[in-house]
Formats: C-alpha cells, sequence, structure tokens
C-alpha cells in the first residue's frame, strides 16, 4: 500500500459555518483555487496571532512556532503566540485530516473550532514540512500545483480511485484539491513553481505517464518571491 499525506484546504461556508461529515468529524468545502484569491490576504503591516487549542509538550510548541515562524523572514506580518487566549490561527493536532482556513477566511470559523489542524504525528520526519504548508494555506496560499501551467498528466480514474477509496475524500474534494483552476476567483497569478513547498508530491502510479516529484519539505526561492509579493515591505 502507497503511503502519502495529502493535506487539504479549508474553504469556508459563509452561511452555515464549519461542516461536519456522516462521522462528526469536521468537513470543509474545498478551494477551487490556483496560486492565491487577495481577498483572503491578512492586511500587510499587521500582527497575526496563533494559539493552540489543547495542552502540549513545550518541546512541540517549540517545534510549531519554529516551523510557522519560517514563513517570517519573507512578510510583512508579525507573528505572535498567544498564550493564554484564542489567536486567528488557532492550531490542533490530530484526527483523520491536516486542513487549514485559507487566509482570512479563519475569521469566519467558530472561536472555538481549530483553524489549522495537523493530523501528523510530531514524531514524523514530515511534522514540520505539514505545518510550514498549512500555515502557508493560513496566510492566503493556494496550492501550486493546480497552476495551469503545470500540466501534470494526472491519470483521474487512478486519483479518484485512491483518494476516494483509500483516503476518503469525496469526489468534489478531489477536484478542488487536485484538478480544477477557476480562473474567475484566480486574480493573482505567479509563475509556476515545482520547488514550492505548496505543490503535492505527485506519486507516480496516479499519473498516465508514471511522472513523479517528491514532497517539497521547504519554503522555495518562488515562494519566499510570492510571498513578499503578496506583504511587501513597509519602507
Amino acid at each position: 500500500m502507497h503511503n502519502y499525506h495529502f493535506v487539504k484546504m479549508q474553504r469556508q461556508n459563509t452561511s452555515t459555518g464549519p461542516q461536519t461529515n456522516d462521522n462528526g468529524n469536521r468537513s470543509a468545502t474545498r478551494t477551487k483555487r490556483s496560486v492565491a484569491e487577495p481577498k483572503t490576504f491578512w492586511e500587510n503591516a499587521t500582527t497575526l496571532t496563533f494559539s493552540f487549542m489543547e495542552e502540549l509538550p513545550e518541546s512541540v510548541k517549540y517545534r510549531i512556532e519554529l516551523a510557522v515562524r519560517r514563513w517570517e523572514p519573507f512578510v510583512s506580518l508579525a507573528f505572535e503566540l498567544v498564550e493564554n487566549g484564542k489567536g486567528q490561527i488557532r492550531i490542533a493536532l490530530g484526527g483523520p485530516d491536516s486542513y487549514s482556513a485559507v487566509g482570512t477566511d479563519a475569521l469566519l470559523i467558530d472561536p472555538n473550532e481549530p483553524t489549522l489542524v495537523v493530523s501528523v504525528e510530531p514524531d514524523s520526519p514530515s511534522f514540520e514540512h505539514v505545518l510550514i504548508h498549512e500555515f502557508g494555506h493560513a496566510l492566503g496560499f493556494s496550492h501550486a500545483h493546480l497552476h495551469p501551467d503545470a500540466e501534470i498528466p494526472w491519470d483521474k480514474e487512478a486519483v479518484y480511485d485512491y483518494f476516494i477509496f483509500q483516503l476518503g475524500w469525496e469526489r468534489e474534494q478531489v477536484d478542488a484539491n487536485l484538478f480544477t483552476f477557476d480562473t474567475e476567483k484566480s486574480t493573482l497569478l505567479f509563475p509556476y513553481d515545482k520547488l514550492s513547498i505548496m505543490h503535492y508530491s505527485i506519486p507516480g502510479f496516479l499519473t498516465r505517464k508514471k511522472v513523479e516529484s517528491g514532497s517539497n519539505m521547504t519554503i522555495s526561492e518562488g515562494d519566499k518571491s510570492f510571498a513578499r509579493a503578496i506583504y511587501p515591505p513597509i519602507n
């Protein structure tokens, strides 16, 4: 059995609030955007607060904060950890999925609910990578592999089979996270970056030409340029 960890973007439904699936677990309507949707960006040169939903060992809290702050040198936002309260970004560990609200969509979520969830165990080699990816979504960044220039030769039937029957996703979630490029909503598009930390790994068994690419574990130079453009330095 192939073992890959795919994370999802959470798109908040403003009329109904957080969604749940039949098992009572949090679910969400997933975005259909490419790289970014400006209306979900935080106001530049402001403070973005984050907090933890549960008590965690100090060593784990330190690793989470370190991962979150990997983005800080490339944006004109100040990141502030709220120790005794609820941040705008509320981080939880565990659960069936890793996901994050996209940018300011986090403000639409019940303050008693997390806005960013990491299902990967802290002892996993991909723990920090998933956190950095998810916090990219929290900053308003979308999946890089949805870029129209990616031209990934997906074997759609294999993808649906794997994600629906192996991972338990809905078909609409597969479409939104892997296939759909919504040009009407995506008003900001930078050059395609196959090294972006916001890019899915591509297993060969999910493509027609057996094309493969591994996980991008760090913020790429393209990610840095993109983040600086969205949240430019203040002179």
